[in-house]
């Protein structure tokens, strides 16, 4: 069966986040394809594509340019009838881009990480602090991607599709189970 889970939300509510946790429940890093006409995707050893590339902070389909080929390069995953998909970003896709992804898929979930705005301004700032940023920081941006991601979940759930509203835990949880993973074990990370 051809699985896509795509997770969006506001800045700090660990999109990139459970991108890495899952591709630690896949194996870990396997490689970095960019085909014709694709924006590129990172694969696993037990099989699941990441929409983008994992190989710094933060990835996804937000460092795919144009985004236009998020679409072609989904498509390329569904060439085998298991693929299994996980995409995670902070740029919107609307209705129609959704159910067009959807649409290549036996099964499509959309999750919006519902993570409280105070532990996603916590975890900007100490993204800017790793990173040596210590200008001060105005929230107002990512107040208005916190109402952008509410207002996306509320439209696609209004077109149809399957959205979730979920904590990271249970949206862990429930990604590893769409895309028939089990946590990694202590040994499987230290490896």
């Amino acid at each position: 069966m051809r699985t896509l889970v795509y997770v969006h939300g506001t800045n700090g509510s660990g999109k990139s986040t459970l991108a890495r946790a899952v591709m630690a429940a896949a194996g870990g890093f396997n490689g970095y394809g960019m085909f014709a006409n694709e924006g590129g995707r990172t694969s696993t050893k037990r099989g699941v594509h990441l929409i983008g590339r994992y190989g710094n902070a933060c990835g996804g389909v937000d460092g795919i340019q144009p985004y236009a080929l998020v679409y072609p390069t989904m498509y390329g995953c569904t060439r085998t009838a298991n693929a299994r998909v996980f995409a995670e970003g902070l740029v919107t896709p609307g209705v129609q881009t959704c159910q067009n992804f959807a649409s290549m898929f036996d099964q499509a979930v959309f999750i919006h990480l519902n993570t409280p705005l105070d532990q996603c301004y916590k975890h900007v700032l100490r993204r800017r602090a790793a990173k040596g940023n210590i200008k001060p920081y105005d929230a107002t941006n990512l107040y208005k991607k916190a109402q952008s991601a509410a207002s996306w979940a509320n439209r696609l759930e209004a077109s149809g599709l399957e959205v979730h509203r979920l904590n990271y835990r249970q949206a862990y949880e429930l990604t590893l189970a769409l895309l028939g993973l089990e946590p990694p074990t202590v040994e499987e990370l230290l490896a």
